[in-house]
């Protein structure tokens, strides 16, 4: 191995660090609109399970409409009609003869996919899917949500029996607070 001088590792130290910066910089310019310079808007993910040939989760760019998501999952014409756009985290469920039923995606599946789970939308079984929360502590945080109302911040789980400031700080990166629509 040839012997270098400091200024000679300086100067690959330098340039290594500078190509290293264009090619980190061009990962995070790849997620910028080129209209606007704003970030662009998150993928949708829906689940596509039952009667279809490739069962699985779908990204799609924007909430796609029920015939879209159908093709990717490989189900041949003729498919359910209808305009109907499916949200971010939505599970289709394809049965016999074409009927379909539209729930939400498992907690599981969520935070599997690096996404939160809404505190104010999941179900006791979701919870479960959290770290540290047991059948009995995601049954409380149900309960407190219908005996109060929709949880206002994330840290009104403190008032739920069983968290403190130490599970609260556990759970927060795996919950969202999202006001239902009125």
């Amino acid at each position: 191995m040839p012997a270098f001088s400091r200024a000679q590792l300086g100067i690959i130290v330098v340039v290594a660090g500078l190509l290293l910066g264009v090619y980190a910089g061009r990962g995070y310019l790849a997620w910028l609109s080129p209209q606007s310079g704003t970030a662009s808007s998150p993928p949708v993910f829906v689940e596509i399970t039952g009667k279809v040939d490739r069962p699985g989760v779908y990204t799609f760019a924007a909430p796609p409409t029920l015939p879209e998501a159908l093709r990717r999952a490989g189900v041949q014409e003729p498919l359910p009609p209808g305009e109907t756009t499916l949200p971010s985290q939505t599970r289709l469920e394809m049965g016999e003869r074409g009927g379909y039923s539209l729930n939400s995606m498992s907690g599981e599946r969520l935070l599997t996919l690096g996404l939160v789970l809404n505190l104010n939308t999941a179900t006791a079984e979701d919870l479960e899917a959290l770290p540290g929360v047991g059948p009995v502590l995601a049954q409380r945080i149900v309960q407190y949500r219908q005996g109060q109302g929709p949880y206002q911040k994330i840290e009104d789980l403190l008032a739920v029996s069983g968290i403190g400031q130490k599970k609260l700080a556990q759970l927060r990166p795996f919950v969202s607070v999202s006001l239902p629509a009125e």
